[in-house]
């Protein structure tokens, strides 16, 4: 492995690929997809009532992000998705997210 092949992979992770790759793969579909997120509920509850408090708190993290993410991407990227609310979505959403992951994680679950 040179520094060729590590460069050429590292381009992957350029934001602009990321973001190409999300929109190829119709993420912003799943914040209005009712199979996502009665299946993302079901595997917290199943979790939460099993009494694995930290993986349920873990999955809705996941899936809090994925559903932040999509909600983003539905209004645009760019200087559009700013101007129609998706950068207050993503700061909002994330940081209530990231609460969310905190709590359930670490502080619910002693």
């Amino acid at each position: 492995m040179n520094w060729d092949t590590i460069k050429q992979y590292l381009e992957y992770f350029r934001t602009d690929q990321v973001m190409q790759q999300l929109q190829d793969w119709n993420i912003s579909d799943l914040s209005t997809n009712p199979w996502f997120l009665g299946g993302f509920a079901v595997i917290i509850l199943f979790a939460y009532l099993m009494g694995w408090k930290a993986t349920a708190g873990f999955i809705s993290g996941i899936g809090g992000f994925v559903l932040v993410v999509s909600l983003a991407l539905g209004r645009g990227t760019g200087v559009e998705g700013i101007a129609s609310g998706g950068l207050w979505i993503i700061v909002g959403g994330g940081a209530v997210v990231v609460f969310l992951f905190i709590y359930l994680l670490f502080i619910k679950s002693e």
